[in-house]
């Protein structure tokens, strides 16, 4: 039997994580800054070694200077530091029994002993003597334990605080981004449990909200296809069953001896085929263009014309009077697109417009600073506001006494707004002037590089 571990919480890793990093940037920062105090204290030791050296030759003259009275007790001890005489000493002879040449800096070599204190020894102008410059440990060290020593509670206060400091802050965006990736997993499980509705909230922090803006394209697809097919399942053999009804009954008919209108019986099976034929190329159409896995397979993309092709297609498939206005302000008016994309977007628009309008259509193209415009509209009765998304749905008709016949399978709108979709146009509806309705295709301009 395979158990599986509980998974780690991902904000409990990376705040670990990110405290452990934190305590290792902070030794590596003592560990080489305590190498350049080091470095900073030996080059103020040797400038103070050479001051000294300058005050005890300034002071020759003085009674009562370092000069006289180093001459008369060869030693003077200061707070953290010990000057002395030495008599004919050479570099070839260490400062002490335990010194040991540490470096050496400005042309002086320093020596250090077993407790890390600095030595130098300068040599006195016009003399075979030198002048021995020393550090000393404090007076107090050896009897204050390490627990009342100020120098630790300084190290320990500032390292809580920097700790503290940077817990707080590395915690906070962490926590914000472990709720927010937590609130995208609820919504993905109330949508694998078939709340299709479930959506993520719009996040701006990157990648929570490539990941947001991912799964909420992904449920949008999912929740389309879904309804979609829904719709198929119950919508294909209801309008396949009234054409095969007839074609039942025109061949009854037919097989009557006294049958006295075969041909147009014929004729009728043919119509009723054809109608069949024209359902099932619209279904693979609109199946096509809501299949992501054909992006691989879209139609080549060509340079055209918004003019001429509006006004080509309105001329091909419109029947009755129509009306081409280009505004004034259209300058430019070609892009690359898709061909066959494009007409499925117009052809339906027109064929609509066309079917349910009295006697005329009118499409305008109109240019803005960052998008064209194409209004197809009619003169017909009109959308009521309440159906206006319901129109775009698969099988969908206002007048549902209408027949195929009259009223199409009411599949042309649904493919006009999946051919706008995969062209990243929007189709929107509205109110015409002419009392119909106005469908509106809004064409984004390509962003110049």
């Amino acid at each position: 039997m395979c158990v599986v571990a509980k998974p780690r919480s991902m904000f409990t890793c990376l705040y670990l994580e990110s405290l452990l990093g934190m305590m290792l940037t902070f030794a590596i920062f003592m560990h080489f800054g305590s190498s350049y105090l080091k470095q900073a204290d030996i080059d103020i030791f040797v400038d103070d070694s050479m001051h000294h050296i300058q005050h005890y030759l300034d002071s020759r003259y003085d009674q009562q200077g370092i000069y006289e009275r180093l001459n008369q007790y060869k030693e003077l001890t200061f707070y953290d530091y010990k000057l002395s005489l030495l008599e004919g000493w050479n570099e070839k002879t260490p400062l002490c029994i335990h010194c040991k040449h540490h470096m050496s800096k400005q042309g002086l070599s320093v020596y250090m002993d077993d407790d890390d204190l600095l030595r130098v020894a300068l040599p006195i102008p016009n003399s075979n003597h030198h002048l021995l410059f020393q550090e000393i440990n404090y007076l107090f060290d050896e009897s204050l334990p390490w627990y009342q020593d100020r120098k630790i509670h300084f190290m320990l206060s500032l390292f809580l605080t920097m700790s503290i400091a940077l817990a707080l802050l590395i915690y906070l965006p962490l926590h914000r981004v472990n709720k927010r990736v937590n609130r995208l997993i609820q919504t993905q499980e109330r949508f694998g449990q078939g709340e299709l509705s479930a959506r993520a909230e719009s996040y701006h922090i990157s990648p929570v909200k490539e990941i947001a803006q991912s799964f909420n394209e992904m449920a949008e697809d999912i929740d389309r296809r879904v309804k979609q097919n829904q719709i198929f399942s119950h919508a294909i053999p209801h309008e396949i069953r009234t054409p095969l009804s007839k074609i039942q009954m025109a061949c009854d008919l037919v097989r009557r001896e006294d049958c006295k209108n075969r041909d147009q019986l014929f004729d009728d099976i043919d119509d009723y085929i054809e109608d069949i034929s024209d359902l099932t190329t619209d279904i693979l159409q609109l199946s096509k263009l809501n299949n992501k896995l054909n992006v691989n397979n879209r139609p080549d993309e060509t340079n055209i014309s918004l003019k001429s092709l509006c006004r080509c297609r309105l001329d091909m498939i419109a029947s009755n009077k129509t009306k081409l206005n280009i505004s004034d302000d259209v300058r430019e008016d070609e892009l690359t697109v898709a061909p066959a994309f494009v007409k499925l977007v117009l052809d339906n628009l027109i064929k609509n417009a066309d079917r349910y309008g009295n006697g005329l259509v009118e499409l305008t193209l109109r240019e803005f600073g960052s998008c064209w415009t194409i209004d197809v509209e009619d003169n017909g009765s009109g959308i009521p506001e309440e159906k206006r998304q319901e129109i775009f749905i698969a099988f969908s008709r206002l007048d549902k006494s209408r027949n195929s016949n009259d009223g199409g399978f009411g599949l042309g709108l649904a493919i006009a707004q999946n051919a706008a979709r995969n062209l990243n146009w929007t189709l929107s509806v509205d109110d015409s002037h002419l009392g119909g309705a106005r469908f509106t295709v809004l064409i984004p301009k390509p962003q110049k590089s």
